[in-house]
Formats: C-alpha cells, sequence, structure tokens
C-alpha cells in the first residue's frame, strides 16, 4: 500500500494531530511544509503565492525527504480545479518520490477529491481517519 498520499477528514482530526506529527518529522529530518488553502480566493492563488515558494518548491522537487500539509484545502474538490490534476500528476508520477502529502478538509471535499470516480486523486490516498458522518 502507498501511503505518499493521505488525507483526513477535518471534523474528526484531533487538533494536535499536525503539530505532533511535524514535530515528529522534524526530529526525523524531514522538511516539513504547510501551506493553509483557506487564507487565499482559489487553489491556484495559495499554489502561486510567492510566501509559499519553499512549499512548491518541495512538492516539485521530490529528491528531498519532505511533508506537506494541505490544510483547509477544500478548493481544490471541485472537479473544473486543474491545479488539482497537476498536484496529482507531480505527487505520483515521479520514478522516485521522498513527498509525504497529506490532504486536510471536510468530508464532503475529501469524497470529491478522493471517491469520486472522475477526481484526479481518485484511490490513490491512504485515508487517516475515517470521514465523520
Amino acid at each position: 500500500m502507498d501511503f505518499r498520499i493521505s488525507a483526513a477528514d477535518s471534523a474528526v482530526i484531533h487538533s494536535d494531530f499536525i503539530k505532533q506529527t511535524s514535530i515528529l518529522a522534524d526530529k526525523e529530518g524531514i522538511d516539513v511544509h504547510y501551506l493553509d488553502f483557506s487564507e487565499y480566493d482559489t487553489a491556484a492563488a495559495a499554489l502561486s503565492a510567492k510566501e509559499n515558494s519553499d512549499f512548491l518548491e518541495a512538492l516539485k522537487d521530490g529528491s528531498k525527504k519532505s511533508l506537506l500539509w494541505f490544510v483547509n484545502c477544500d478548493s481544490l474538490a471541485p472537479l473544473n480545479v486543474a491545479v488539482t490534476y497537476s498536484l496529482r500528476t507531480a505527487l505520483t508520477t515521479r520514478q522516485t518520490n521522498n513527498t509525504q502529502s497529506v490532504f486536510i478538509a471536510t468530508k464532503a471535499s475529501l469524497l470529491m477529491m478522493f471517491a469520486n470516480r472522475e477526481a484526479p486523486f481518485y484511490q490513490s490516498h491512504f485515508r487517516l481517519t475515517g470521514y465523520s458522518g
């Protein structure tokens, strides 16, 4: 099973999960990058913002051990968001990939991104949580 792309329901995940996991990753020499999509109007704006250049570089490179947090990434869920398909390509097609990505969003968004047959990440993830009811 491939754990490089994981998903967690924001309503279920423990409030300290990101912080504690990031601390553990840092202790293991893994670069940690965090992007809160709720701070931007669109997913494309979040990924192209200058302040997120380190996040984007880690996403594109893949040679260093990295943990990428896609937090409140509901803006990636609609099927017409082209940048989501680009993310899938970047995260799933490398020969060697040292990048672990964690997508945290609402149940509805996670279902659109990962459970819809037409979605870019359809069945290409590991669920860290069940989906809340």
